[in-house]
């Protein structure tokens, strides 16, 4: 069943303004844009859009210890005519050079403070790196040693899969999606709505028609915040096939928004992969 998500007077002016980083801007009777990020260019660095560091990992740069082999680079992460490309390529000691982006807790490295927060939408448009390549690209929010929601995280070696995971609200919440929209080097629109009580995952090839494909009926409760994650990891073998050899992976996006609150479009769903209309 699909869900109409933004009508077009709200969803095409939220994907469609800009600059990146722009203030909040009406949308439609009652949200409105936080970040919309058309990667028309690379803003990252202090006093940019972007920071390129996180303080999830143990060194800012690395996180050896959460099952990857990233090192993280200014030069894993550029744009090109509206598209982001990120990266990940072998470096020294056995890491792989690689990219992030964040607005916020980024250990100086910039970010202009945007946040995801209860009741908003987090939406982005992303193409999959290629299969087996060791690839782990997700898009998640972290803030102050935790406040983590994962909207998604894909891995190469399960290229149909998409991953959902609430560790914010016990008891927390994990799903696996599977659709003909999830693939390796395929474009897909991925987001979620942070609500209080319930986070809902949205999919689909267009943005105007998502399918609301699982709602956690646990939520985030309601004064979560918390800032927006990008990034290319790369698996180390722990849990999830690390690189078969020494070959370069890029993922790829060209829109991320923040709607705060979701727009008023957007109904609320009635159960697991199933919207009432």
């Amino acid at each position: 069943m699909l869900l109409h998500l933004l009508a077009s007077t709200v969803l095409l002016a939220a994907l469609t303004a800009g600059p990146a980083g722009a203030a909040s801007r009406p949308v439609g009777h009652r949200s409105a844009a936080v970040l919309d990020e058309d990667f028309s260019r690379l803003d990252v660095g202090t006093g940019r859009t972007w920071g390129w560091k996180t303080a999830a990992y143990e060194t800012c740069t690395d996180n050896p210890n959460d099952f990857k082999l990233d090192h993280l680079t200014t030069w894993s992460t550029s744009t090109v005519l509206g598209h982001l490309s990120i990266t990940a390529a072998p470096g020294r000691h056995g890491r792989w050079n690689t990219g992030l982006l964040t607005t916020g807790d980024s250990c100086g490295s910039g970010g202009n403070g945007a946040m995801i927060r209860t009741g908003g939408l987090l939406l982005v448009h992303v193409r999959m790196p290629a299969a087996d390549t060791g690839s782990w690209p997700g898009l998640w929010t972290w803030r102050d040693g935790a406040n983590e929601m994962d909207v998604f995280e894909w891995h190469a070696d399960a290229p149909g899969t998409l991953e959902f995971a609430n560790h914010v609200k016990r008891p927390g919440s994990f799903y696996f999606y599977e659709g003909p929209e999830v693939g390796a080097e395929q474009w897909v629109w991925v987001g979620a709505r942070f609500g209080a009580d319930s986070v809902a995952w949205y999919v689909g090839t267009d943005p105007d028609h998502l399918v609301c494909v699982f709602a956690d009926t646990v939520g985030v409760g309601p004064d979560f915040a918390s800032y927006p994650v990008l990034n290319l990891a790369v698996d180390n073998g722990g849990f999830h096939s690390a690189p078969p050899e020494a070959r370069p992976a890029t993922m790829e996006a060209d829109r991320l928004v923040i709607l705060q609150p979701a727009p008023d479009t957007l109904p609320q769903p009635g159960g697991v992969g199933s919207v009432p209309l």
